[in-house]
């Protein structure tokens, strides 16, 4: 009998610390190269401020990730938003798909400008589902 380890959703808003595309090009390679090994995937929301962020995968190495990005330089005031077990993935395809908040259409002033900064769980969860949806066609 094949037992799968538990999986968890991560999410987290984080202020940037730089606008260089030389950190968002390491983010991306990184992310591109170490989550499939560790059957990580997500999305990162990249604002003109600071970074909105859904990890999913096995418990131990969503953890593992969350601890270290707390710890990452390219962040600061990293906030988890929500932690939850989850059944199913929501970005099953994706080792971590980018996505420019100014390709997105949203209904709120602050996140038209890129900031993520004061963003509910609630609010959170939604916007990682409407990708979802776009990204479905």
């Amino acid at each position: 009998m094949n037992i799968q380890p538990q999986m968890i959703q991560v999410t987290y808003v984080s202020e940037k610390t730089s606008n260089s595309d030389k950190n968002l090009t390491s983010i991306f390679e990184i992310s591109q190269k170490n989550n499939p090994e560790k059957s990580i995937t997500g999305c990162l929301l990249i604002g003109s401020n600071s970074y909105l962020q859904l990890l999913e995968g096995p418990t131990l190495a969503v953890e593992e990730l969350y601890a270290k990005i707390i710890k990452d330089s390219r962040h600061k005031n990293v906030k988890k938003l929500y932690d939850k077990v989850i059944e199913e993935r929501l970005f099953s395809s994706w080792s971590m798909k980018f996505a420019p908040f100014e390709n997105l259409d949203w209904s709120n002033k602050e996140f038209n400008s890129g900031n993520f900064l004061n963003i509910e769980p609630d609010g959170a969860e939604n916007v990682f589902n409407s990708i979802k949806r776009i990204a479905l066609g």
